[in-house]
């Protein structure tokens, strides 16, 4: 059945003035935008604080009851996240940091206070070091997020110029000598260096291995977040109670069999606009026509970090969908409650002849890329994986029967690809099945003639332990100047002959062999070349997607095409290499072709 796009986003709650408007780039098409901040929380200036001021911060250690925290003002640095945003140097205490041991990863956001006015957020710490050590993020920076009406306010410089700023806050001896004259303790116990904190990231549906392959994927990514497993979410009724500050909050690349999303904490909110983070989550700005989504969720604990090298970090699950996120900006990100996020739904039909089990499985892909690596390729591979393995029950060998269907919009309008094949391995027949869709998918996205939009991916998989496979035995060849069939090492023809072929091949489990003839047109150039006869896997470029994989094809329409008509491994192939070219023959078997021969052709004139 073909996929269909997840309702394009709506507002759901009401909009109290239509006449301001996202110019067009708002994070989903044909929305309105929701008003700007009418009424933004009162702000410590900067320039009020001294050393010594104590203050109040807020976060989830547990459930989603934000609890309070001490918070002493150490000093400021000007400039010190960037020009224009300062860094305030803070050392927080209390029952809930003695519990956590120190600022750990997820308090990002968390909100802090002097009287009821809002001084930042706990966004920074120093890592192999004292961990009550932290960094805020002024207010006074942040709630100009709420101004934002979309992508074309910026600070005046790229992402990649402005993150060397954002990564790396080096405190200087002025301000390091300060702060230990406030403590009463030696410079050298006040850290030197202060990083972003990283984001805990929610991973639903992976175990062992896939969870270390998924991680590895993220670093390669240079995604900096601290993967963790956490339970499936789902795109439910938008959430009836606002996020407040202080409460844990969510930016979700996808959910559902495979739920990824990054876990911070919910800094200002402003009518319908939610503040979070203080620091980038990918740092790209106007979200796009696919943002992220953005839940609440629910603390279930604080894994502390004695070292005090590591980080201690939360472990939360997503709770309820409150609207899509629709700035990544320096200083934090900003959600939108109320509108309904659009998705690429990745489907599947899973089922097992050998225990007689099926499963339905579904992921919600949000963001369809990020820092420009795509995403749905790896979404929906995994995807498919965690289905197979819970059907399956096992991991060792055995068969996949695969079939599955792409649609969306490319460069040259709406497509369609439908894949079928058959897979099979010796040691891990589920791990093997995922290879082939994830290169097709990413040499769709990543293709050089113009952006991809997928509208969905269906799947239909039947994975069994028996080995569904057909060994090339043995290859009889004739042509014009050799007539009968002969086994062959050598084969002579003449330009322009036909050679013949009987390909013996043997079933697993069978006893007799089934014969399939070819046959493939010789060149009238040349002088020789050589004959390879083997399951079409071995000769297709599953892997292009490392460089040239589009090398040669002019247009999507013709990447599509030459996807569409790449061997399946059930395909036997001929192929002939003289004369500067290629000629095939193909036989479509039932079975996956295990096995190759080859053949020198010399072509006498």
């Amino acid at each position: 059945m073909g996929a269909t796009r997840r309702g394009r986003s709506r507002v759901v709650t009401a909009v109290a003035s239509v006449g301001l408007l996202f110019g067009g780039t708002l994070a989903t098409p044909g929305i309105a935008a929701p008003d700007l901040c009418t009424s933004p929380p009162d702000v410590v200036p900067v320039a009020d604080l001294s050393p010594g001021d104590t203050a109040t911060g807020w976060t989830v250690v547990e459930g989603t009851d934000p609890v309070s925290f001490d918070v002493e003002i150490l000093g400021v640095l000007p400039d010190g996240i960037a020009p224009g945003v300062d860094f305030i140097l803070v050392q927080v205490s209390g029952p809930v940091i003695d519990e956590t041991g120190g600022i750990a990863f997820g308090f990002s956001g968390s909100p802090v206070y002097i009287g009821g006015d809002l001084v930042g957020s706990v966004s920074y710490g120093f890592f192999g070091a004292d961990q009550t050590f932290g960094g805020v993020t002024p207010a006074e920076s942040m709630v100009k997020l709420f101004d934002y009406p979309d992508g074309t306010v910026a600070m005046g410089a790229t992402a990649t110029r402005l993150q060397s700023f954002a990564q790396r806050v080096a405190l200087p001896d002025r301000l390091r000598t300060r702060a230990s004259r406030e403590l009463n303790v030696s410079v050298s116990d006040v850290p030197t260096t202060a990083k972003p904190l990283r984001i805990p990231a929610a991973v639903s549906g992976l175990q062992g291995r896939h969870f270390k392959k998924f991680a590895k994927t993220l670093r390669i990514a240079g995604l900096d977040v601290v993967p963790y497993r956490a339970s499936a979410a789902t795109v439910g009724p938008l959430a009836v109670d606002p996020i407040e500050p202080g409460d844990a909050v969510a930016g979700a690349l996808s959910v559902g069999d495979l739920t990824f999303a990054g876990v911070g904490t919910a800094t200002a909110v402003c009518d319908d606009l939610v503040l979070a983070f203080g620091h980038p989550f990918f740092w790209e700005g106007a979200a796009g026509d696919f943002p992220m989504a953005m839940f609440g969720a629910s603390v279930v604990t604080v894994v502390p970090d004695p070292s005090q090298i590591f980080g201690a970090f939360k472990i939360a699950n997503l709770s309820d969908v409150h609207g899509v996120i629709d700035q990544d900006r320096l200083t934090g990100i900003r959600g939108i409650e109320g509108i309904e996020p659009s998705s690429v739904p990745v489907t599947s039909v899973v089922s097992n002849p050998d225990l007689a089990t099926i499963r339905n499985g579904e992921t919600d892909i949000f963001r369809q890329e990020f820092f420009g690596f795509p995403f749905v390729p790896d979404a929906a591979a995994f995807h498919l994986l965690i289905n197979e393995d819970v059907i399956n029950d096992r991991i060792g060998p055995g068969s996949v029967t695969l079939e599955w269907v792409v649609e969306g919009t490319g460069p040259d309008g709406p497509f369609r690809l439908v894949r079928p094949n058959i897979f099979y391995s010796p040691y891990d027949s589920s791990f093997e099945s995922i290879f082939e869709m994830y290169a097709f998918l990413f040499r769709i996205q990543d293709n050089e003639f113009g952006p991809v939009d997928f509208d969905g991916i269906d799947m239909t998989a039947s994975i069994t332990e028996q080995q569904l496979t057909a060994e090339i035995v043995r290859v009889e060849s004739a042509s014009s100047l050799q007539p009968s069939f002969q086994e062959r090492d050598r084969l002579k023809v003449r330009p322009g002959d036909t050679i013949q072929l009987r390909v013996f091949l043997l079933s697993e489990g069978a006893l007799d062999e089934d014969m399939v003839e070819l046959s493939v047109a010789v060149p009238r150039r040349g002088r020789g070349g050589s004959l390879s006869i083997q399951g079409g896997a071995a000769d297709s470029c599953f892997f292009c997607f490392y460089g040239d994989g589009d090398e040669g094809l002019d247009s999507f329409t013709a990447l599509i095409r030459d996807l569409r008509q790449t061997p399946r491994n059930n395909d036997l192939v001929a192929t002939l290499r003289a004369g500067g070219g290629k000629r095939k023959a193909t036989f479509r078997a039932d079975d996956v072709i295990l096995g190759e021969e080859h053949i020198d052709v010399r072509i006498v004139r």
